[in-house]
């Protein structure tokens, strides 16, 4: 099982909130902090749902509105 595929089945075990990154990958200062489990980082952007994003981001609870305006996420 390779390790994209162990963060989305634990993702789905846990029933983690799933949100993109959508200007930019993952990293320091990129996301809120509180609450998050794990993500996964795409090599390039990639289309999901007809957005383009370039993560995909999970948390133990729901991101407000202003988290997700404020690091420019939305949900999965």
């Amino acid at each position: 099982m390779s390790t994209n595929d162990y963060i989305r089945q634990s993702a789905q075990k846990y029933h983690w909130h799933k949100y993109y990154s959508v200007m930019r990958p993952v990293s320091i200062g990129t996301h809120p902090k509180n609450g998050m489990m794990d993500f996964i980082n795409y090599d390039t952007r990639t289309e999901v749902n007809g957005r383009m994003v370039w993560a995909e981001v999970y948390y133990n609870k729901e991101l407000t509105q202003k988290e997700l305006e404020y690091f420019e996420m939305i949900r999965g």
